[in-house]
């Protein structure tokens, strides 16, 4: 655990380092939300859509299932809404399921003049069918389905496990 803790606390030190700009021109950045639509196909009948994009952050944000032709927003009254996606995705072999990574960059206001900028790697597992998040991780982020429409972390451990 203790290993865990500094090799975390390194790479919160390492991501912050060098991202520091002035508030003026962090306020101008922030507001340049555009509404730009982007369709990721998984297959023939299921595709993420997202609504917006932030071009000073370089995240896709708004997103939302089209299954079957009918586009449900996903994560509605969740915490996901804030997070963005740098498009990384990967559907389940039964197609039940997606993993999408959902990140978070924030600045922290240092003091009047200098903000920096903090960011936060986590992912979640969706139910396509409800387009509701069943499960957000950021430990194993970096694991795959297996042939049981199971996630399976790096470690080979069973992460989440459809009905």
């Amino acid at each position: 655990m203790k290993k865990i803790t500094s090799i975390l606390m390194i790479l919160i030190i390492c991501i912050t380092c060098g991202n520091t700009m002035s508030q003026r021109n962090h306020d101008v950045q922030q507001n340049k939300t555009v509404k730009k639509d982007t369709i990721i196909k998984l297959n023939d009948n299921i595709s993420l859509y997202y609504a917006s994009y932030n071009s000073p952050m370089k995240l896709w944000y708004n997103l939302h299932i089209i299954h079957h032709k009918k586009k449900i927003k996903v994560g509605k009254g969740s915490d996901f809404k804030g997070t963005g996606s740098e498009l990384f995705s990967s559907l389940s072999p039964n197609a039940k399921y997606v993993v999408v990574d959902g990140i978070i960059k924030e600045y922290v206001h240092e003091s009047a003049k200098d903000s920096t900028l903090h960011e936060n790697y986590t992912c979640a597992i969706i139910d396509i069918d409800k387009a509701k998040i069943i499960k957000q991780m950021q430990q194993d982020c970096d694991g795959s389905w297996n042939k049981k429409s199971q996630w399976i972390s790096s470690g080979g451990k069973v992460v989440f496990a459809s009905k």
